[in-house]
C-alpha cells in the first residue's frame, strides 16, 4: 500500500484522500483505523493516554508531510504552545471537521435531494436509485438527525 501523498485541499478529492491515507495508516498499524474513528466522534478535549502517544506522534508527522495551505495550518494549529508533545488524533479530528463540513446551501441542497428522491431516474433503475438513497442517507446522518420510518416511506 502506497502513501496517500499531498492532500490538494480540494474538497472534491478529500474522500479519496482520506481512504488512501486510513488504509496506508492500517497497513502500518492495524488498529489506526479505529482509532482514528474514535478521534474523529470524539467531542470535547483529546487526551491521549501513554500507550498510543507515540502512534500520535506519529500521525502528527505524517500529518504534516501530506498537507499543505490551509490543511497544514490546521494542523500546526494543534501543535502545543510549550512544544513536546503532540497530538495527531486531535489533528485528524480537526482536519475532518473541516473537510466533511458543508456550507448551508450545500446542507439545503442535500436535504432537498435526501427528502424528495427520484428513484426511477437512477441509472440502473429503481432498486439502485433505492441503495443510492439509502447510502446517501447514512453518509448524511449527522445533517439528517433521526429520519424515521414515516420520512422515509411516506
Amino acid at each position: 500500500v502506497d502513501k496517500p501523498g499531498k492532500y490538494s485541499g480540494e474538497r472534491g478529492d478529500w474522500r479519496l484522500w482520506k481512504a488512501r491515507a486510513l488504509g496506508w495508516l492500517t497497513a502500518v498499524h492495524p488498529d489506526f483505523g479505529r482509532f482514528l474513528a474514535e478521534a474523529e466522534s470524539h467531542q470535547g478535549d483529546m487526551n491521549v493516554p501513554l500507550s498510543l502517544r507515540e502512534m500520535s506522534s506519529f500521525l502528527h508527522t505524517e500529518l504534516l508531510t501530506w498537507l499543505i495551505g490551509t490543511q497544514l495550518a490546521l494542523v500546526l494549529r494543534s501543535l502545543p504552545l510549550g512544544g513536546t508533545e503532540t497530538n495527531g488524533f486531535a489533528a485528524w479530528r480537526t482536519l475532518c471537521e473541516e473537510e466533511e463540513r458543508m456550507d448551508p446551501a450545500a446542507q439545503v441542497a442535500v436535504l432537498q435531494e435526501l427528502l424528495h428522491p427520484e428513484f426511477e431516474s437512477a441509472e440502473g433503475g429503481w432498486r439502485q436509485g433505492w441503495v443510492e438513497w439509502e447510502a446517501k442517507l447514512a453518509r448524511h446522518a449527522p445533517l439528517l438527525g433521526s429520519l424515521g420510518d414515516a420520512v422515509r416511506i411516506g
